[in-house]
């Protein structure tokens, strides 16, 4: 062997390895993960204080307006930009808070049924909550870092399904009574706050556990294996290699 060959063999190869850069996150990132640890915040608030307060005291139904308040707010400032999407949970929150009022009137004056009012709250409640997880899931689920952010939005995405299935319960109710009863066979409590008390606690107790073979409880297993599946792809995405 020449010795030009024996130097050649015996000359290191360097590779330059580049560093993994993560892409920048969207603007206003630090906003929305704020906006879903206070969406959190305030749907645990609602859901395990509020509304059982409520069966017992009129302050819990003052809480209740106060804690959906926040939440819309929270919501219509931070969660979207879009003009279509704001303009729709304004839209909402108009409803909502201007709905009982306006509807009492045309109670008398039109001759509506006594169930229109509920039937009008119910479904801009659930539109309104329809849209909030829908922008909610695409945060969690957006491509990106884990952080615990995200992982919060999951849990809170979690309860908003639950709250979803609440609502539809109680329109469920409302138009076929009976159609949901105790474990004892009967039938719901009449007053509003312990209704929506039963209901919500029917609907986490469902989306938990086996619940009784509905779409929710369906939804309640798949949504942690999916969830799991993608922040694991998601880390390992993002992991320098």
């Amino acid at each position: 062997m020449s010795e030009s060959s024996a130097r050649m063999t015996q000359t290191p190869i360097l590779v330059q390895v580049q560093p993994v850069i993560p892409p920048p996150r969207p603007k206003g990132w630090r906003h929305v993960d704020f906006g879903l640890s206070a969406l959190l915040a305030l749907q645990v608030l609602t859901l395990f204080v509020a509304i059982p307060l409520g069966t017992v005291s009129p302050g819990g139904r003052l809480l209740i307006d106060i804690c959906h308040v926040l939440y819309a707010l929270v919501c219509v400032v931070i969660l979207t930009r879009h003009p279509v999407l704001r303009g729709l949970l304004i839209g909402s929150v108009a409803v909502l808070a201007a709905g009982p009022l306006v509807i009492a009137r045309l109670l008398v004056h039109v001759g509506l049924g006594a169930n229109f009012e509920h039937d009008t709250i119910a479904i801009t409640a659930f539109a309104f909550n329809g849209a909030v997880t829908v922008l909610i899931a695409r945060h969690v689920f957006a491509a990106g870092r884990v952080t615990p952010q995200r992982v919060l939005g999951a849990i809170l995405l979690y309860l908003n399904i639950a709250s979803l299935f609440s609502i539809a319960f109680s329109e469920i109710v409302s138009i076929l009574p009976g159609a949901i009863t105790t474990s004892a066979g009967a039938l719901l409590p009449i007053g509003a706050g312990s209704r929506t008390a039963a209901l919500t606690y029917f609907s986490l107790s469902t989306i938990t556990t086996t619940g009784f073979g509905d779409l929710e409880s369906v939804i309640g297993q798949l949504f942690p294996a999916t969830l799991l599946a993608r922040l694991v792809a998601l880390q390992l995405a993002h992991e320098p290699q």
